[in-house]
């Protein structure tokens, strides 16, 4: 695989991991306010609901990080951070 290859569908790894982490943050975004603002309710739904919805979102990003956070070129877990320059497993550069 060459170079390019693997920076562009790494980039898209990034892009994905990204849109998950915007899904994590929104679906917590409620809870937080609620405990700060002591507000019993966000768009018409409870803590518990809230709390569920947050602990989903993170679950997602779990599952994404474990499943899908791979390196292109030897598909292992290519280490921690959006902006990793090379994978750690197999030293290919990604950015």
């Amino acid at each position: 695989m060459k170079n390019e290859q693997i920076k562009k569908e790494f980039a898209q790894v990034i892009r994905n991991a990204k849109i998950v982490a915007a899904i994590f943050f929104i679906l917590l975004t409620p809870s937080i306010v609620m405990i700060v603002k002591d507000v019993n309710q966000v768009f018409g739904q409870g803590q518990d609901f809230w709390f569920r919805a947050g602990i989903a979102g993170f679950v997602i990003y779990m599952g994404f990080t474990i499943f899908l956070w791979k390196c292109p070129k030897c598909k292992k877990f290519p280490g921690r951070g959006w902006f990793r320059k090379e994978c750690q497993s197999c030293g290919a550069e990604l950015s």
